[in-house]
């Protein structure tokens, strides 16, 4: 069992001694800048030399091109590229081979930031960003696997976010250089550059068929692509806590913890992303128009407004309470606001006094004018003193007659 090398063989990208740095390829374009470097090759900012367009070149490391496995498979990114034309994959202008025989792959030269520079700088990201970003990436995979092309390589560095002048932002999906292409696909040459056994792609998003060296279908992405769903949510991927080797068995016997467990999300995004993650082909989505119709879904329910109730201008006046000044000019002192409030468990309604600022502003505070009681009272005592002084000067009157 093998894995694709990681480990990359170029000169340092600021080492002025980089043997591209400033080369022309085929009179048409020139290299200017390395921008990024992997296994077997690295890529360019680079310019067309008759309009002046900067653009990005991909080109294949000299000590590669004598191999021809690594040449077949930059052959066949070169043709997978060019067939795509999604506006949600890294758009390919171009391929070719110098009279020298470099290999190189002109494209699109962008200018946002990946989905895992993302995650590196802010950390999880909101449920419904990360949707509206499967979505799109469900749409370029849409077209490859309509195609019969597997992308294999799906990782938060291969998609590209990049904004767009009329506002938001758009997903690129990147790097097709391991894909697989299926049997009796129009682009099928034949050939078959991975072995049986072999484990090609990226460990950590690898579903349990590709470690196993078995056949990759559509399937195969959308377990990856619900991999990286899970760990931009939730901060870490779904076999975080399984260490080294023990992951790969863990993987392949067992399934991870509920994305609900580790990250505050909707239901419905928890069943589509487990969905995505399960063990068996059979049991995941069927493709990823299916899937992407889910996460449609879902961002609809998302959009509903908070069903709320609106309260007149009209009830608002009769309910707001008298200012002070409102309160003296009628010959009343301000006061104190009352709530009820229940007992429990007994349940019986009582009074407790509060003060106005432990209402909420929101809240309209209700008053009692004591001015009306001050003079109830008064009369009832003026009564009560009447009917005494009537009693004892009728008692006087009995002793005295």
């Amino acid at each position: 069992m093998s894995h694709t090398p990681e480990a990359s063989r170029w000169i340092d990208p600021v080492d002025p001694l980089d043997p591209f740095a400033g080369r022309r390829l085929g009179g048409r374009f020139r290299l200017d800048e390395r921008i990024a470097a992997g296994g077997f090759g690295a890529i360019y900012r680079g310019t067309h030399l008759s309009s002046g367009r900067q653009v990005a070149i991909k080109v294949l490391h000299p000590e590669w091109s004598r191999n021809p496995d690594v040449v077949a498979r930059f052959r066949r990114e070169a043709a997978a590229l060019t067939s795509l034309r999604h506006h949600n994959t890294v758009t390919t202008f171009e391929a070719g081979e110098t009279p020298e025989g470099t290999l190189y792959i002109v494209m699109e030269l962008l200018r946002g930031e990946s989905l895992y520079a993302r995650f590196c700088d802010r950390g999880p990201l909101p449920h419904g960003e990360v949707a509206a970003i499967a979505r799109q990436i469900c749409a370029a995979l849409a077209e490859a696997h309509a195609l019969g092309i597997v992308h294999r390589d799906l990782k938060p560095a291969n998609i590209h976010l990049e904004p767009c002048s009329s506002g938001g932002e758009r997903v690129k999906v990147l790097d097709f250089g391991i894909a697989k292409i299926l049997r009796g696909s129009d682009l099928d040459d034949g050939t078959d550059l991975t072995n049986a056994g072999q484990m090609i792609g990226t460990l950590d998003y690898m579903s349990p068929e590709q470690i196993l060296g078995g056949a990759c279908h559509a399937t195969s992405d959308i377990y990856t692509l619900g991999v990286i769903m899970y760990e931009v949510i939730a901060g870490v991927r779904p076999f975080a806590e399984v260490p080294g080797p023990a992951m790969v068995a863990a993987l392949l016997t067992t399934s991870p913890p509920p994305l609900a467990s580790r990250a505050r999300v909707p239901a419905a995004l928890d069943r589509i992303v487990m969905r995505c993650l399960a063990r068996e082909p059979h049991d995941r989505y069927a493709g990823v128009g299916e899937l992407a119709d889910d996460l449609a879904r879902l961002a609809a329910a998302d959009a509903q407004p908070t069903r709320s109730f609106a309260i007149s201008a009209e009830l608002v006046a009769r309910t707001r309470p008298p200012s002070q000044p409102e309160l003296l000019a009628r010959g009343s002192q301000p006061a104190l606001p009352i709530r009820r409030a229940i007992d429990e468990p007994t349940r019986h309604w009582r009074t407790l006094p509060v003060r106005s600022s432990q209402l909420p502003s929101s809240v309209p505070t209700f008053t009692l004018d004591t001015s009306t009681n001050v003079w109830v009272g008064r009369a009832v005592w003026i009564v009560v003193i009447a009917l005494a002084l009537a009693i004892l000067w009728a008692a006087r009157s009995i002793v005295l007659g």
